[in-house]
């Protein structure tokens, strides 16, 4: 369930991702079962539709068990395929069917669901979760489901998703997903049952994040208890967002940007991080990528010992650039399929201008950077309008527009997988690359 990632250039950002640690998931009640099964439609997907089952679409398991329905909640949500062993589950399938609770971002209403090609693997082939019952909630995490879809997932289909039109399509906020059964019981199988992905589409409403959201003081669990034990602190400004995270006693100071309600930073490692604000008010995170790679904040806690917090921190960009190494900026955001700046980047543009002004000798190609969305060409011509809207930004406060150049990449150099909301989420970015070297 791992993803390679290219070499990625410095960073405004430095943060990891830590453990997950979340409370015990309620009891357990069976599924019912389906009045009316819908048949699976085979096609080729769209790369184009967002999975909304997705961390990288802001959807998060509410409640998950260290290790069963911790590492279920991780092959529905990361959105890598491939396939994962249920723990303890064996060659029969679960003994009781496994439930999941997740937490979607904003209202959502889904029109079909997939799973994504079957393993042809001799580990993985027949092994698979056999019925899939998707409920989901307006009202609370709680109470008011009703069933959206449930579905058989046929064995041996190696070559292509298998998709499930949606039986009820009310708008939804808490999900309730239930695992049942296996492809193939055989009580003398050695090999355990498995898990691929599971995949939404649909519509959802657009989310932005309220001033000062991101601001404030998340206990991460480890290094101790109590209020000065592991911690992230940060601090809102538009979409800009520093702070530290604070681990073990070490300090780091953390960069990043806020787009469509999630905060993205990339760390010292060049792997991408998404985090959001959930209805709870704790601090969600992941690494891109990488299934174990999680984060869970609890509002609370002492302040760092972090410069950002202060007014104190150094220049991101201008850090990059005088170790001649380009800086990946999160927080410069343009409306929808368009070169228009939004309102909340000025806070990030402002972090670019006073970098550039403090080194008036020195000229510097400002990038776009985009998902694959849409065609290769398309993303090139947006990209590069969206550099050249920049570029004309800085000129416009003064910067010589003979020290900027304009270039539009597309999605030639991702920084991570495209092929998962979350990878597309983190190959949005501005960078800015000085002549130097």
């Amino acid at each position: 369930m791992s993803a390679c990632h290219p070499a990625a250039p410095a960073t405004v950002a430095a943060v990891a991702a830590a453990a997950l640690f979340v409370a015990p998931a309620p009891a357990m009640a069976a599924a019912e079962p389906p009045t009316a099964p819908p048949v699976p439609v085979f096609a080729v997907q769209d790369t184009v539709r967002a999975d909304l089952i997705d961390y990288g679409s802001g959807a998060f398991p509410l409640r998950a068990e260290e290790s069963l329905q911790a590492t279920a909640a991780r092959a529905v949500l990361d959105g890598l395929g491939g396939f994962v062993s249920l723990p303890g589950i064996g060659s029969t399938g679960p003994e009781e069917p496994v439930q999941l609770l997740i937490e979607l971002p904003a209202p959502t209403t889904f029109d079909a669901f997939a799973v994504p090609p079957m393993s042809s693997f001799g580990c993985c082939s027949n092994t698979h979760i056999r019925t899939v019952t998707v409920e989901g909630s307006a009202t609370g995490p709680d109470e008011g489901f009703e069933r959206l879809v449930q579905f058989e997932v046929e064995p041996e289909v190696y070559d292509r998703d298998q998709e499930f039109a949606a039986t009820a399509a009310p708008t939804v906020r808490w999900l309730r997903v239930t695992l049942a059964g296996r492809q193939v019981v055989d009580p003398d199988d050695y090999r355990g049952t498995t898990f691929t992905d599971l995949r939404g589409y649909g519509t959802q409403a657009s989310r932005q994040a309220e001033a000062g959201e991101f601001t404030g003081i998340y206990l991460t669990g480890g290094g101790g208890s109590g209020p000065s034990a592991n911690r992230i602190e940060l601090v809102q400004n538009g979409a800009l967002v520093t702070g530290c995270r604070q681990s073990g006693g070490a300090v780091r100071e953390l960069s990043g940007g806020i787009e469509n309600g999630m905060l993205k930073v990339l760390a010292g490692d060049g792997v991408p991080s998404l985090f959001l604000i959930d209805s709870q008010g704790r601090l969600l995170g992941v690494e891109v990528g990488r299934s174990y790679g999680r984060t869970i904040g609890v509002p609370g806690g002492d302040p760092t010992d972090c410069s950002p917090t202060t007014g104190e921190a150094l220049n991101g960009v201008g850090v990059a650039l005088d170790a001649c190494e380009a800086a990946v900026v999160y927080g410069v955001n343009f409306d929808v399929d368009s070169d228009q700046l939004r309102p909340d980047s000025e806070p990030a543009l402002e972090q670019i201008l006073e970098a550039l002004q403090a080194r008036p000798a020195l000229a510097v190609a400002v990038e776009g950077h985009t998902d694959s969305d849409a065609t290769e060409a398309y993303n090139l011509d947006l990209s590069q309008r969206r550099a050249e809207t920049v570029v004309a930004w800085l000129a416009a406060r003064g910067v010589d527009a003979a020290r900027l150049t304009a270039t539009g990449v597309g999605e030639a150099r991702p920084v991570a997988d495209n092929e998962t909301a979350a990878g597309k989420a983190a190959n949005r970015r501005v960078e800015i690359r000085p002549a130097c070297g």
